[in-house]
């Protein structure tokens, strides 16, 4: 079974890469008792190919996440490490499987014509500057991040930015055809069967009188949906649509619109004003979804459905290919990994929370993945596979020669390729 690329040592990274936008900031009784440089200890956590990866960079991105997400008292964070099945070991075997993995994609990425310019690294450096009216300010900022210098924050921007354009690359080459898409469709419709479309006429909550007026008109006739949302609808993304705001299972609606829409059908609109914290609404279903039987083809299916499931696929496949694109580089690669290190900050007692047993496989399980040893297994399971055919190949023959039957020997047809266009 696949593991997501964006483990959660990768999300904590990523979490110090935005800092400037992303709202992951500490709060002020946590830095008093761990901070960023806290409990250092030098030396190398691993080797990738002659480049080094310090101990203290896995270090501080693990104070960063118990800062950032307020885990830095001891016990606030073996609870977190108890909820999430894991150690400190295993999490830094997983925040170092993070580093090795930026590392060979710093190694590799030319190799699919990947590349990061210091244009384009100084670009988003000085974006993220602009958020800050000071120097000073950027700095404190930056620091709290993780980035000591702005060369330091350059390096991971390096990293960030060769990700996404590889990602991007294996996106294109994992692009459903449509007849791999009507297969997708097939396969997950059901999902969405039962799925509505609405539209609305927003009013602001001091306008319940004129939204009550409209409404009873629109039922009466007197007044089209249309046409009122054009006239009175404050909610001017979907005003330039008809109101449209799409399908409840593509979008995430308030709490209020969404229990509206559960007593709507396909052209009815509600008999009474829906409020929520962005006014009143009048809501219109225009479309429902029931998914048939058989999809025999893709207009049977709404195009925006079929866009999501495209998409969903395609996000799916292109990081499977990337982790097995990076689990390739890893195998081919030479890979040292080293010890942790007994005095780190994070190496808390998990004692009082697993048996020692437990312990001991959570901690393999990290380690195996770390060491890429998925591949390993796939060709252990080659093998077994091999070693079955041949004994029932072999149980064959047996029961030939018992029958005094020369057993024929096994043809492989091949098929021609179909040829495209």
């Amino acid at each position: 079974m696949k593991k997501p690329f964006a483990t959660l040592a990768a999300t904590v990274l990523g979490c110090a890469l935005v800092f400037a936008l992303s709202g992951c900031s500490s709060e002020d009784e946590a830095n008093e008792i761990l901070e960023t440089d806290t409990g250092l200890t030098g030396g190398v956590a691993a080797t990738v190919n002659g480049t080094d990866i310090e101990e203290d960079k896995v270090t501080r991105a693990i104070n960063n996440m118990r800062l950032n997400y307020n885990y830095a008292e001891d016990e606030d964070w073996k609870e977190y490490l108890k909820g999430q099945n894991a150690t400190p070991q295993s999490m830094r075997d997983q925040t170092l499987g993070t580093l090795v993995n930026q590392e060979l994609i710093l190694q590799f990425a030319d190799q699919r014509g990947v590349t990061a310019t210091d244009e384009e690294i100084q670009s988003y450096v000085d974006k993220m500057k602009e958020n800050y009216t000071t120097p000073e300010k950027w700095d404190e900022a930056r620091k709290e991040g993780g980035f000591e210098t702005d060369d330091d924050y350059k390096e991971a921007l390096h990293y960030s930015i060769l990700q996404e354009k590889l990602l991007e690359g294996f996106e294109q080459e994992t692009q459903l055809s449509d007849d791999a898409l009507l297969v997708k469709a097939q396969e997950s419709a059901a999902t969405y069967s039962g799925a509505k479309k609405s539209s609305h006429i927003l009013f602001a909550l001091e306008d319940k009188e004129t939204a009550e007026d409209v409404k009873s008109r629109i039922l009466s006739g007197e007044l089209a949906f249309e046409d009122a949302v054009q006239q009175y609808s404050t909610d001017e993304g979907s005003k330039e649509n008809g109101g449209d705001v799409g399908w409840d299972r593509l979008n995430q609606f308030v709490t209020e619109y969404s229990e509206a829409l559960t007593n709507l059908n396909a052209g009815e609109v509600t008999k009474d004003l829906v409020e929520s914290k962005y006014g009143y609404h009048i809501i219109m279903v225009t479309d429902v979804f029931e998914a048939p039987e058989t999809i025999e083809s893709l207009d049977q299916v709404p195009s925006e459905i079929l866009e999501e499931i495209r998409t969903t696929s395609s996000e799916t496949d292109s990081q499977d290919a990337m982790e097995d694109w990076l689990r390739e580089m890893k195998l081919s690669s030479e890979v040292t990994i080293n010890p942790m290190p007994e005095n780190v900050p994070y190496d808390v007692d998990m004692s009082g929370e697993y048996t020692q047993e437990e312990i001991d496989k959570i901690n393999q399980e990290a380690a195996d993945e770390l060491a890429g040893k998925v591949a390993d297994e796939e060709e252990t399971l080659a093998a077994e596979g091999a070693a079955d055919d041949a004994a029932a190949a072999e149980g064959d023959a047996a029961a030939a020669a018992e029958a005094e039957v020369a057993p024929e020997p096994e043809t492989t047809e091949v098929e021609p390729e179909a040829s495209e266009g």
